[in-house]
C-alpha cells in the first residue's frame, strides 16, 4: 500500500473515530433541563491552604586546603556552577528553601573540589565538605572526589 493511501486511510479512521465519540457523548434533553445537584456545606471537604510548606536551610559547599586549585570547582546547589582559579580555602553558602514535595523526595547537593596537588607532586582530589545548618553532612575525607547529600 502506498504511503499515501496509508495515510488516508489513517485520517479516514481518524474521522470516524471522532465523530463516533461525538455522537455518543450526546445528552438526553430531559436530563440536561434538570437543575445541577447541590452539596451541603457539611458534605464538603474542608479548604486546604493554597500556600505550599517550605522549609528553608542554610547551606555551605567548603573546599579545604592551601594554594591554588588546578581544576575547576562545580557545585550543585540552589544552582549550578563552577569556579575556575580559585586559592584555596574556598566557600559558598547559600539559603535553600524546599517545598513539601522537595522534602519528601530530596534535593541533591554536590560538590566537585578539584585537584590539588599532594606531597609527591601528584594530583588529587582537594578536600570538601557540605554543611547543612552548621552541621557537616558529607566529606570526602574517604578519599572521594565529590561530596554529594540529599538535603530532606
Amino acid at each position: 500500500m502506498s504511503s499515501l493511501m496509508m495515510n488516508r486511510r489513517a485520517t479516514g479512521l481518524f474521522a470516524m473515530a471522532v465523530l463516533g465519540l461525538a455522537s455518543c457523548g450526546g445528552a438526553d434533553k430531559a436530563a440536561s433541563a434538570s437543575p445541577p445537584a447541590t452539596t451541603s456545606p457539611a458534605s464538603q471537604s474542608p479548604a486546604r491552604s493554597s500556600a505550599p510548606q517550605t522549609k528553608t536551610y542554610e547551606v555551605t559547599l567548603e573546599v579545604n586546603g592551601k594554594g591554588r586549585i588546578y581544576q575547576p570547582i562545580a557545585y550543585f546547589a540552589d544552582t549550578n556552577g563552577s569556579e575556575s582559579d580559585v586559592t584555596l580555602p574556598w566557600k559558598k553558602t547559600v539559603t535553600i528553601e524546599l517545598t513539601k514535595a522537595e522534602q519528601k523526595v530530596g534535593y541533591p547537593l554536590s560538590v566537585i573540589p578539584g585537584a590539588v596537588r599532594d606531597s609527591n607532586r601528584m594530583l588529587k582530589p582537594a578536600r570538601c565538605r557540605i554543611l547543612v545548618d552548621g552541621k557537616e553532612v558529607a566529606t570526602n575525607d574517604g578519599g572521594e572526589s565529590t561530596c554529594k547529600y540529599t538535603l530532606k
